[in-house]
């Protein structure tokens, strides 16, 4: 029996256009009425998390920076940063590269002024743009807030740069949302990890629970639950992890992922 669904949003939740569907609402609704926790584990940061949550009526409690984030509202709950040693590390590593970065600074976003106007344009999300900072020196900002690293996303050509690099670093967990990108978070930190804290909250073992998501970074909470269900957009390395593969984000998958929990609950 399922008693709480964990949510991808992009490649997920989220259809090709970033929106959540009607249907996908009504899934959540029924499964709600039906007395199922249904809870955002996202790689977006803590306010899109929440304000996606709240757009789908899912719980409040959510998972966001790639699982190294759980807050509920405004209110942070548990969060996992990358060392210090190994965060000005890599830092000073990235910020060498020609590339596109996001700086997650526990619950800040950091974006230099050059990547915020792309952002602007091909970002269209007002939660993010309501709550980035936009600093040309984030190593700076960082120090004199007192800021820790919690994440780094980054929009790259993985052939042209030494992520084996960053991998070797000790202290961190590289992870990919697609093809063209890279994400580092704490070691030990993932949406597996964080699906845990949040599930042990609700006093739910985690045989109890479902986890619906695409890509790489989905791996660890699919891995972790007793209904692990892969998108039909997802790549076959996350549909090898899935008990169920549901359609696309194109096709409705979410509703159907949620639905499909609700029958066979009521098939018992």
């Amino acid at each position: 029996m399922v008693k709480l669904i964990s949510l991808d949003l992009d490649g997920t939740l989220l259809d090709p256009k970033g929106q959540i569907t009607p249907a996908s609402k009504a899934a959540i609704a029924e499964a709600r009425t039906a007395g199922i926790r249904v809870v955002i584990n996202t790689g977006r940061d803590c306010h899109e998390a929440a304000w996606f949550a709240q757009t789908a009526r899912c719980e409040a409690v959510t998972s966001s920076v790639g699982g190294a984030l759980v807050s509920e509202g405004k209110k942070t709950l548990r969060r996992w940063d990358v060392p210090e040693t190994s965060a000005q590390r890599v830092l000073e590593q990235v910020l060498g590269w020609d590339i596109d970065l996001m700086i997650f600074a526990g619950e800040q976003t950091l974006v230099n002024s050059n990547y915020k106007k792309i952002l602007e344009k091909n970002y269209p999300f007002p939660a993010f743009h309501r709550n980035a900072v936009v600093t040309d020196d984030p190593v700076a900002y960082m120090a004199s807030h007192g800021l820790p690293l919690t994440k780094l996303h980054g929009e790259l050509n993985p052939s042209r740069y030494p992520l084996e690099e960053l991998r070797a670093v000790e202290g961190v967990f590289l992870t990919t949302s697609s093809s063209h990108d890279f994400e580092l978070i704490a070691a030990g930190a993932d949406k597996g990890r964080a699906l845990a804290f949040i599930a042990a909250g609700y006093g739910i073992p985690l045989e109890q629970c479902a986890a619906v998501g695409d890509s790489p970074n989905d791996l660890e909470a699919l891995q972790a639950v007793g209904t692990p269900i892969a998108m039909g957009n997802a790549p076959q390395t996350v549909k090898a992890a899935a008990i169920r593969v549901a359609p696309s984000n194109r096709e409705e998958g979410v509703a159907w992922a949620i639905r499909s929990c609700l029958k066979r609950q009521k098939n018992g």
